[in-house]
């Protein structure tokens, strides 16, 4: 295996490791997101959503070095790519990594849910607020025979 290839391989599985605590961060805000939705704490809401934002940031560049790093092992960046990186380690690393593998890819699940779910909120949610700053006007023609 050559350097940069080695070198491409431990970035990967050091991201897997990183983005594993940014999904954990993430995972508790959008927990939280939901909450307030419920409780209409736009305040609140206002800077859950901004500390969410650097997150989300740092978690799509992780994502564009793995794509990178694949790309330039010549792999699919895909699961199966993820998977004969993971299978290529050493035996007393690979099943930490694979776990670590699979830990992210649940999280990653968990956000995608929440984050579904928020969608949903926040769409009731500003369509609530839209009612009340502009109530619906219902106007009743009489209609002659």
């Amino acid at each position: 295996m050559t350097s940069a290839a080695s070198q491409h391989i431990q970035h990967f599985v050091r991201l897997i490791t990183a983005d594993i605590k940014r999904y954990q961060q993430l995972l508790i805000l959008v927990q939280r997101q939901k909450a307030l939705y419920l409780t209409f704490d736009g305040s609140e809401l206002s800077n859950n959503i901004k500390q969410q934002a650097p997150i989300l940031d740092q978690l799509n560049r992780s994502s564009s070095e793995r794509t990178q790093s694949m790309r330039a092992l010549g792999l699919p960046c895909n699961s199966a790519g993820a998977e004969k990186i993971i299978n290529a380690l050493p035996s007393h690393i690979r099943t930490q990594v694979k776990v670590q593998w699979t830990q992210l890819e649940s999280l990653v699940k968990q956000c995608h849910q929440y984050n579904q779910s928020n969608g949903q909120s926040s769409a009731a949610f500003h369509e609530l607020i839209s009612h009340i700053k502009q109530p619906v006007q219902h106007i009743y023609e009489e209609r002659t025979l």
